[in-house]
């Protein structure tokens, strides 16, 4: 019991530190105690997985201090990240509650100190509490600093846009960094197990790096928790226009500021290289010479209707793939498209499939309105090069590409599950 009892106290004071970073939107307990428990679960396999990583490569380079270190690199640290990643992935990271780009460090944290509970039952076991002190002060610690790193890839993905491997690679780039730290971490206590250095030294060396860790870690936190959407609410839009006699912006439903004539609502047209709204009729933006004519899709192997956002030099790059019969959209990392923009509200609008062969976006009730080809809809019926506009992020619906098949009239394409979703 008493064994227990040391190896949670410090996991759980570390947890309470970390949740209590989420200042605005804190995590459900319930949900903390989930990726908390499979954390420690996480151990079991990392334990077998470790076991024949190094029986492996112990055979391959003989029991040595070299064959130790590349086990940490190759092995220990890479597994151990991998299966708390996968505690997140698996529960936390699926659930509304994960709406925001700081849940990634606390849930990271939560499987990390998860999993570092169970080992800390392990090695207490085995070799007493007298180096309660240590785990709880680096180990511990560590532990869940170096889950950050996934854990901030983790919300960045979200917010990506969800075309072939890119949320991936984003993942995998976190998780490497992770494991790398945890290995060196690792190896620089092996180096003062060995006397490779005097303890002082490796001390002052591991507490170093655990400090810059922490620095960088607490940053970023800091930056997520100042732009946590449930802080800053929504920015309304000042509702500007040009004026359709002399051109000059002014506010919609007031008189021109310099002819006196009134504003009427602008036609939705801005220039895509100044933002600039446009009036009806020019073919040229008047404040920096861009053309305002439509310009072709950059050929693109999507399957499925997908937005676009236009490039200053009139190229477009994908935004989103709608490759599901309902995407909603908004701010918080609970929708399926993630618009990081103070204008858009937390749960915009969404977007769903038509049996007529097309999608149909349907405002939620947004703050700033969403806006089809300039004018404020609640629901539309969407056709291929429609500008879609949310709060002030703009994007371009494209239909099925020709170039590839296309699903039969009237049916959703080919990724896409006919079924409703809840």
């Amino acid at each position: 019991m008493e064994t227990l009892a040391l190896s949670l106290i410090p996991c759980v004071l570390w947890l309470l530190w970390f949740w209590f970073q989420d200042w605005y939107d804190r995590e459900p307990p319930r949900t903390i105690l989930v990726t908390f428990a499979l954390g420690a679960l996480a151990t079991l396999p990392a334990m077998l997985f470790n076991a024949v990583g190094a029986l492996v490569l112990s055979g391959l380079l003989g029991a040595n201090l070299v064959s130790e270190w590349v086990i940490l690199f190759l092995v220990v640290g890479p597994v151990e990240e991998a299966m708390k990643l996968w505690a997140v992935a698996r529960y936390a990271y699926r659930r509304p509650e994960f709406d925001e780009p700081v849940d990634g460090v606390v849930y990271g944290a939560t499987a990390a100190l998860g999993f570092a509970a169970a080992e800390n039952v392990l090695y207490l076991s085995r070799f007493g509490s007298e180096i309660f002190i240590v785990r709880g002060i680096l180990s511990n610690p560590g532990h869940a600093l170096f889950a950050a790193f996934w854990g901030l890839a983790l919300s960045r993905a979200k917010m990506l846009p969800n075309v072939g491997s890119l949320r991936a690679r984003t993942i995998a780039r976190g998780w490497m960094l992770a494991a790398l730290l945890h290995a060196l971490f690792d190896a620089l206590l092996s180096a003062g197990q060995h006397r490779l250095l005097p303890n002082v030294v490796v001390m002052g060396i591991v507490a170093g790096l655990m400090l810059a860790i922490f620095v960088y870690v607490e940053i970023r936190t800091v930056r997520h928790v100042v732009r946590s959407p449930h802080r800053q609410g929504t920015m309304v839009l000042a509702g500007l226009a040009p004026c359709p006699n002399c051109g000059r912006v002014g506010t919609v439903g007031h008189a021109c500021p310099a002819c006196g004539v009134g504003i009427p609502e602008a036609d939705g047209r801005h220039c895509p290289a100044c933002g600039r709204p446009q009036r009806g009729g020019v073919t040229i933006c008047l404040e920096c010479g861009a053309s305002l004519s439509p310009q072709p899709s950059t050929p693109l192997r999507v399957r499925e209707p997908h937005l676009v956002r236009r490039l200053p030099d009139g190229r477009e790059e994908i935004a989103f793939v709608l490759d599901r019969p309902v995407v909603t959209v908004g701010k918080t990392l609970d929708n399926h498209f993630v618009i990081d923009d103070p204008t858009v509200s937390k749960h915009h609008a969404k977007f769903v499939w038509h049996p007529s062969g097309g999608f149909v976006v349907v405002d939620l009730g947004s703050t700033n309105g969403t806006y089809v080809n300039g004018q404020r809809v609640r629901e539309n019926l969407l056709r291929n090069g429609f500008e879609i506009r949310f709060g002030r992020a703009r994007f371009i619906y494209r239909a099925l590409e020709r170039s590839v098949p296309l699903a039969e009239e009237g049916s959703p394409p080919s990724r896409l599950d006919p079924r409703p979703t809840p």
